[in-house]
């Protein structure tokens, strides 16, 4: 290590995830280099390279902490990995036919972050969106980020339904609240096991809920579900996750996951200010911005939504 000191429970903390995300792309590079050079083998192929941008943009982030000068080389080594398997993933797919890369690129599943303020409707239009997504045909990742059901209720399922469960998680004294995924336990395995089917097909994995028994259930299982947005990477799924109102979750990057985040504001003043908070934390991916239950009322100054729901 390249620090003079031992490592703190925070610092063991990012080693293991570290380690947990070069365990991933390792099955991402073993899937795609079994795989073919037509449309499917390429998404493979497509997959990895976006993993990669995606773990690279999350250790940009982590690399202006505290432990960024002590573990210096850790992190180093970490960025080279990612890198390689980005550039290997560009050089196959530069030998591919143009068509088939681009058809291939074309199937590519979204990642998409829904937020906003309190009772915008970012809920709904993330529920909306997941089933219309599955009736088209998609594999859906439907995540709620929110100890608010509201999620659940759009999908037309029980709000008591899903969310991982004690033996999926364990406690790490590095780890947000104390708890993690567990070891050994892939983000692919936690939506094949523990994620709920909801009308019309998409798959729901919530955050866990504070009930009348445990009010803790949240703290539990947060970094564990980010920790499985952050690392499924499969990339013929379709990934939407509803974020919990107001500016704090994409302070602390929830987002981190994403390729778009989908910003929703409805006609009040004060759902404008929040959108406007918003951005700023989420600049470094690209952002849409949906104006809900507008009809006649003119667009907030600033803001120029690229859908507008009646």
């Amino acid at each position: 290590m390249s620090g003079d000191e031992a490592p703190s429970p925070r610092d063991e903390w990012l080693f293991d995830s570290l380690a947990r995300q070069a365990a991933v792309m390792a099955d991402l590079v073993a899937t795609a280099g079994a795989g073919d050079r037509g449309v499917e083998g390429s998404l493979q192929w497509w997959g990895l390279e976006r993993q990669a941008r995606r773990y690279l943009r999350n250790l940009e982030a982590r690399s202006r902490g505290p432990a960024a000068k002590r573990w210096a080389d850790e992190l180093g080594a970490h960025h080279d990995m990612l890198t390689g398997y980005g550039d290997e993933a560009r050089a196959i797919l530069s030998s591919v036919e143009p068509e088939v890369a681009a058809e291939s690129e074309s199937r590519l599943g979204l990642r998409i972050a829904v937020v906003g303020k309190g009772g915008a409707g970012k809920s709904m239009i993330s529920g909306t969106l997941c089933r219309l997504l599955a009736r088209r045909g998609h594999r859906v990742l439907a995540a709620d980020l929110d100890t608010n059901p509201g999620l659940a209720f759009s999908l037309g399922v029980a709000h008591t339904s899903g969310g991982l469960p004690a033996e999926a998680v364990e406690e790490h004294g590095g780890a947000a609240y104390g708890w993690r995924l567990r070891s050994g336990l892939s983000p692919a395995e936690v939506v094949e096991r523990y994620t709920v089917e909801a009308p019309d097909g998409p798959r729901f994995l919530p955050l866990g809920k504070i009930g009348d028994t445990d009010k803790t259930a949240p703290k539990h299982t947060l970094v564990a579900l980010l920790e499985v947005l952050l690392g499924f990477g499969d990339p013929g799924w379709d990934v939407v996750g509803d974020l919990e109102a107001g500016p704090t979750t994409p302070f602390e990057r929830y987002h981190a996951f994403a390729d778009r985040v989908v910003v929703v504001v409805g006609p009040a003043w004060r759902s404008a200010m929040t959108a406007r908070r918003l951005l700023p934390l989420v600049a470094d991916v690209p952002c849409v911005i949906v104006a809900n239950r507008f009809r006649d009322e003119p667009d907030h100054p600033g803001l120029s939504p690229a859908v507008r729901v009646p």
